[in-house]
C-alpha cells in the first residue's frame, strides 16, 4: 500500500519541479540554437573576435569568463547580432547588460538615418539576464522570444 501512495507522490512532485523551474542560464548552445534557427533571415553572420566584441560594447574584459559574438556581415543593411557574455558576478552582468542597451541605442540612432528597415529589429531587440549571463540577439523577434521561452 505505501508503495502505491508513494511512487506517485514523487512522480508528482518531479513533474511540478520539472515545470516551475526555467533555464537558470544562457551558454553556447543558445547561441547556436539561434544561428541554427534561421532567426537573423536572409543575414550572413561573422563571428566576432573576444577583443572586437568587448572593445564595441565598452566592456572590461577582467569581468568577462566568456564572450561569444556575431554580427551580420553586411552592416549597411542589417543590424542583426547575436551577443552572450558570461560574467563573473551579477555586478558585472549587470553592467554587460547596460551596456548592451547603450550599443542598441547607438545602433537605433544610426539606422534611424542611415537603413531604416533596421529599426524594428532594434526597438524589439532580446536583450536578457539571467544570473550572470546576458544574451542580446537582434533579429527576427518573435521568433527569437518563442525560441527562448523557458
Amino acid at each position: 500500500m505505501r508503495k502505491r501512495v508513494l511512487l506517485p507522490m514523487i512522480l508528482l512532485l518531479a513533474l511540478l519541479l520539472c515545470a516551475c523551474g526555467g533555464k537558470s542560464y544562457f551558454s553556447v548552445d543558445d547561441v547556436d540554437m539561434l544561428l541554427d534557427a534561421g532567426v537573423f533571415g536572409d543575414s550572413d553572420m561573422e563571428e566576432l573576435d573576444d577583443d572586437v566584441l568587448l572593445m564595441l560594447y565598452g566592456i572590461d574584459e577582467a569581468t568577462v569568463l566568456k564572450c561569444d559574438g556575431y554580427l551580420a556581415a553586411n552592416t549597411s543593411v542589417s543590424a542583426d547580432e547575436l551577443v552572450l557574455f558570461v560574467m563573473q558576478d551579477e555586478d558585472a552582468a549587470e553592467a554587460a547588460v547596460e551596456a548592451c542597451r547603450k550599443r542598441l541605442n547607438a545602433q537605433l540612432d544610426m539606422c534611424r538615418t542611415h537603413c531604416p528597415d533596421a529599426v524594428p529589429r532594434l526597438e524589439h531587440a532580446y536583450l536578457r539576464r539571467l544570473d550572470n549571463t546576458v544574451l542580446l540577439a537582434v533579429g527576427d523577434s518573435a521568433f527569437i522570444e518563442e525560441l527562448m521561452k523557458d
